[in-house]
């Protein structure tokens, strides 16, 4: 969750409205759902998590709010009693347009570090990279301290994107309060990566005594202060009560490969505590229809 997300209580009291919809999962009593969906692009996999909550999580009686990472969807009992095709269609329009335009910033700033990666790999390698990125102006007019402060500037404009508002989350979750039947807040959240120099440049950059610290602490270290206290975050939801699921979209690839360090451990390790500690699900999958199944299923199990 990087965007800060503006909530109002008011608006989620209304969207927490009675549903009516018949769906093939049942429970004992509502459920109340939120689902975060933090992306930074719109793939099938954002389709098929969709056709998993409409068809298949929500119960006749439980009720619905969905997060993008732009704003806030709530559904009243006459929306959701329309055809659930429609309702699919409907949402993943409003998704990929909330995404695309809270990607753009991200995107760019993702650019600049690309471009600081290929000017520090010019310059410690000028005659195995392309010229294009280029050194933007000449190596005699920048040494490799301003080229690392390039990237540290990155990094921190990245940083501001990343935030996690921990306060929104809390009001959130204060909106519960009250409410009948089972709480629960599912989280979707898209791993990210940096790009990063290619491994023979950083050979060369770990010869170097005054910069070898400065290269391995930027380009192999992946963040490792969370965003937020997930021990304190779940003792409050525990309190509401409400459970959270944290489901960690890996794509189709699940290492990091070529150029890029993977760059969101640091939300893992705090969303994940949350969810442990609320007795929520924690599931790191290739496809966010299958962490929802998983969640899904502890429920199943739960009766």
């Amino acid at each position: 969750m990087r965007r800060k997300k503006s909530i109002s209580l008011l608006a989620l009291f209304l969207a927490l409205a009675a549903l009516a919809v018949p769906a093939p999962l049942q429970a004992a009593g509502p459920r109340n759902i939120i689902v975060f969906f933090e992306f930074r692009e719109v793939t099938g996999g954002v389709d098929a998590a969709l056709e998993t909550v409409f068809n298949r999580m929500l119960g006749p009686s439980d009720q619905l709010i969905i997060q993008s990472p732009a704003r806030l969807y709530g559904f009243s009992p006459q929306t959701l009693a329309r055809p659930k095709t429609e309702l699919i269609a409907m949402m993943h329009e409003k998704l990929r347009g909330d995404i695309s335009q809270a990607a753009q910033n991200y995107q760019q700033v993702t650019k600049d570090l690309e471009i600081a990666v290929r000017n520090l790999e010019g310059f410690v390698m000028p005659s195995g990279v392309p010229e294009a990125g280029g050194m933007g102006g000449g190596r005699e007019t920048r040494d490799l301290s301003e080229l690392f402060n390039g990237y540290r500037q990155g990094l921190d404009n990245l940083a501001v994107l990343r935030k996690v508002n921990e306060a929104a989350l809390r009001q959130l979750a204060g909106a519960f309060r009250g409410q009948k039947g089972e709480n629960h807040i599912i989280v979707l959240f898209e791993r990210e990566f940096r790009p990063v120099p290619r491994r023979e440049a950083l050979n060369i950059l770990g010869d170097m005594p005054k910069f070898a610290f400065q290269a391995n602490e930027l380009f192999t270290i992946g963040n490792l202060k969370e965003p937020f206290d997930g021990a304190a975050l779940a003792e409050f939801f525990k309190e509401v009560p409400l459970k959270l699921h944290f489901v960690y979209v890996t794509g189709k690839t699940t290492s990091a490969t070529g150029n890029l360090l993977e760059n969101s451990g640091d939300v893992y390790s705090a969303f994940s505590k949350a969810a442990r500690a609320t007795g929520g699900v924690c599931e790191t999958t290739a496809e966010p229809a299958d962490g929802l199944k998983a969640v899904m299923k502890a429920w199943k199990d739960e009766k």
